[in-house]
């Protein structure tokens, strides 16, 4: 049960063969896949030439919970699915959600060259450059760092 079940995509066998496609895991696949999904095209005239372009790409998204819904898996493994989608270059983050209620987080798909706003196909780069760094960390939580045992104490009362 996809969120949109109306379209497709063509993988080509660079993209399937690649190096950072084959080192996906199969719930980082099938969220690249729900991605793709999200995509719009139009027809863009560029001379006397006719191009697809993606309309959308940029702000598609996909929530651990729909995520759950549609794959059936659990939330920590939508965040490794989409951390690996990150740090092999399909996909980039646009905006980082969870400031406020109904903020969800927004992503470019880099996966060929019809993508809107130019060209980027860097997963191609990948075993010898990753994007790790793009990951997004948690912020630290600092509720109760007072109250944590100190090195050296065993938690007795002395």
């Amino acid at each position: 049960m996809l969120k949109n079940n109306r379209s497709g995509h063509y993988y080509t066998n660079q993209l399937w063969f690649s190096d950072a496609y084959q080192e996906l895991s199969m719930s980082a696949r099938d969220l690249l896949h729900i991605l793709i999904s999200e995509l719009r095209w139009s027809w863009m005239r560029k001379g006397r030439k006719k191009e697809k372009r993606w309309t959308n790409n940029g702000n598609v998204s996909c929530t651990g919970a729909e995520f759950k819904e549609i794959t059936g898996a659990c939330a920590s493994t939508y965040q490794s699915a989409r951390n690996q989608l990150i740090k092999v270059g399909f996909i980039k983050i646009t905006h980082r959600g969870g400031e406020h209620r109904g903020d969800r987080s927004r992503y470019r798909v880099l996966i060929d060259k019809t993508a809107m706003g130019g060209f980027n196909e860097r997963w191609t780069q990948y075993p010898k450059e990753n994007w790790e760094h793009e990951v997004p960390k948690t912020k630290k939580q600092l509720i109760g760092k007072k109250t944590q045992w100190k090195k050296g104490q065993c938690g007795r009362k002395l």
